[in-house]
């Protein structure tokens, strides 16, 4: 080789390493430069950071100072959830088995004896009694010899002599032998036996009923002595004071003969109260027959340490009377003297007061029967079981009613007048030994002047005998009415207020000339006559349409009244004797009564003058 290629040769060399140096340089030179951008990068992204955390700080900060309440409740309810780690390891964990043993109860100490605990027991908490009644046939007879437990010689004597009773109709067959076996297993065994409620007709012997075993009861019998001064033994409370009247009577007449003291409280009468309530006082008294609002009277000075029997009769509408709410308050007097008595005398050992409760109209309303305080009532209805009728009427009850125009009721009075001296197809007449019933006592005293006034025109005062009888009259005079009418007959104009418990057998029809307003007081109306098994006729005038509607719709649909298969016959009102006479063959046929009403110009002249007078 020359030498001119190895200078060329090493130039080359030089020229290469150059710019290896050069490059190295290059690449130092930016290898610094992105060293310093890194540097740079890392202390800015860490100024970035720190401000950033800072700034997170301040506001989980203010986040807690704002919602510290949330947050330590947020904090409590993770603390308190379980731990996943070790949900495996307490599965796993084995419990050990624990070992039953008998508990026995811890000691007690003997309370004290509540004295109502005994009687609350026994108290019907329902009144599912009211649905299960206790049915007897309203065609049962037996006579009183025949009784057993036997009635009393005496009883039995004053009941042929003074009753003229020898039979016991239904009711009195049920209820008087139920008592006295009540009152024989109370001797031997005195835990209380229960109530009674008593659903029978009018006029079957309820009275009697329940005076016969509570007097028996009172005199014992022959082998027992007698108890004298022990204390009112019997309560018996009525609607009115007719009422109390007629109860009195019959209590008097069937303790002929005997010493059991019998009062009435009269309101009006012929004693004052200072003088009843000493007699009340003295403890002389065994039978006590009064009205609600007198007996409210006395009730303060009432000793009922000795009592018995508690009767309420025509139970219906005393229910219905909220004098000085009475209910209630001889209630609690009974309830109060029952639990007091000797503190170391034993409950069962305290002979509890029965209650007898009667009405030919019972109640269903349990929320009125529930003031009665009930005691193991017992239902009795004296009707047939198969019947779906709430009242039953005497079997010897005929029933009537007659259409009159509208147009004619003006003439009313007149109309009536000429009825009385009607005669049906049977031969009867309503001119004696009825009953003729108006809405008011005003409407009662004006009818009677009245009919006197036309009787006395027409002639006819010496064939009817009218009087009559109402609220406004006072206790004696009201009284002579009675004993006259059931002694001599005739008419007796009278208020709904005789139509309750009055027991006079002599009488022969009911006129319903106001209608009823209700189907009870009708049933109570013309439960008047048909009494202790007598026949007896029920005679309602309707003037014009309006009246014969409201007629059928209370008292003429057999949903209600029980009427022993009877229907209530139609009077057909005719209004001239042609027209009669052109009935004559259907009347022959159908045996219809036809009464002719044939009123002259002469006649309605009379009739005028006569309200003139008035």
């Amino acid at each position: 080789m020359d030498l001119s290629e190895e200078e060329t040769t090493l130039k080359r060399k030089r020229d290469d390493s150059d710019l290896d140096s050069e490059s190295e340089s290059d690449s130092d030179s930016n290898s610094s430069s992105d060293t310093d951008s890194d540097s740079k990068s890392e202390s800015e992204s860490k100024s970035e950071a720190n401000s950033d955390e800072e700034a997170k700080a301040v506001l989980d900060e203010e986040m807690e100072k704002t919602h510290s309440s949330i947050i330590s409740r947020f904090k409590n309810a993770m603390e308190k959830q379980p731990n996943p780690d070790t949900k495996e390891t307490e599965k796993e964990t084995e419990t050990e088995p624990i070992e039953l043993k008998d508990v026995a109860p811890l000691p007690q100490f003997k309370l004290p004896r509540d004295k109502q605990l005994y009687s609350q027991s026994y108290k019907n908490k329902t009144l599912d009694w009211l649905t299960k009644p206790a049915y007897y046939d309203s065609s049962l007879t037996k006579p009183f010899q025949d009784f057993q437990p036997s009635i009393h010689s005496i009883i039995m004597k004053n009941l042929k002599k003074e009753f003229d009773a020898e039979n016991a109709f239904s009711v009195q067959v049920t209820l008087i032998q139920e008592l006295l076996k009540d009152i024989i297993r109370g001797k031997l065994d005195p835990k209380p036996r229960g109530d009674y409620l008593i659903n029978a007709a009018t006029g079957s012997g309820k009275t009697l009923s329940y005076l016969v075993p509570i007097v028996q009861y009172i005199i014992g019998s022959s082998s027992e002595i007698r108890i004298k001064d022990s204390g009112i033994q019997s309560i018996i409370i009525v609607p009115t004071k007719p009422l109390v009247h007629q109860v009195y009577a019959d209590a008097l007449k069937l303790t002929k003969g005997t010493d059991v003291n019998v009062m009435a409280l009269k309101s009006g009468g012929d004693i004052s109260i200072s003088d009843e309530r000493k007699k009340i006082e003295s403890k002389l008294v065994d039978i006590l027959i009064t009205t609600p609002g007198r007996i409210v009277e006395h009730l303060d000075i009432l000793d009922m340490k000795a009592l018995r029997f508690l009767v309420v009769d025509e139970a219906d509408r005393l229910l219905n009377q909220n004098f000085q709410d009475w209910c209630d308050l001889v209630m609690d007097k009974i309830e109060t003297t029952y639990n007091a008595g000797n503190e170391g005398l034993d409950l069962k050992f305290k002979l509890r007061c029965i209650k007898l409760v009667l009405s030919a109209t019972l109640t269903t309303n349990s929320e009125k029967l529930t003031h009665l305080r009930l005691f193991r009532p017992r239902l009795v209805i004296v009707n047939s079981e198969n019947t779906s009728e709430l009242y039953q009427l005497p079997k010897t009850l005929n029933e009537k009613y007659l259409r009159i125009p509208e147009k004619l009721s003006y003439f009313k009075p007149l109309i009536l007048l000429r009825f009385v001296q009607w005669t049906d197809k049977n031969g009867i007449r309503y001119n004696n030994s009825g009953l003729i019933f108006t809405k008011s006592n005003e409407s009662s005293i004006r009818l009677n002047k009245l009919l006197n006034i036309m009787a006395n025109k027409f002639g006819m005062s010496n064939q009817l005998s009218i009087g009559s009888i109402n609220s406004m009259m006072d206790n004696q005079e009201r009284t002579k009415t009675l004993k006259n009418f059931d002694i001599n007959g005739g008419i007796l104009i009278c208020t709904d207020l005789l139509s309750r418990g009055i027991n006079l057998n002599s009488i022969r029809f009911v006129i319903n000339y106001d209608l009823p307003g209700s189907t009870k007081e009708y049933i109570h109306r013309i439960g008047r006559t048909a009494r202790a098994g007598n026949t007896g006729s029920a005679v309602t005038l309707c003037y014009g349409d309006g009246e014969f509607k409201w007629f059928k719709k209370v008292v003429y649909s057999g949903q209600q009244i029980n009427r022993n298969g009877k229907n209530i016959v139609d009077i057909r009102f005719v209004k001239d004797r042609e027209e009669a006479e052109q009935d004559a063959d259907e009347r022959a046929e159908d045996k219809t009564d036809l009464f002719e009403l044939n009123l002259a110009d002469g006649e309605k002249q009379i009739y005028e003058e006569c309200l003139k007078s008035l």
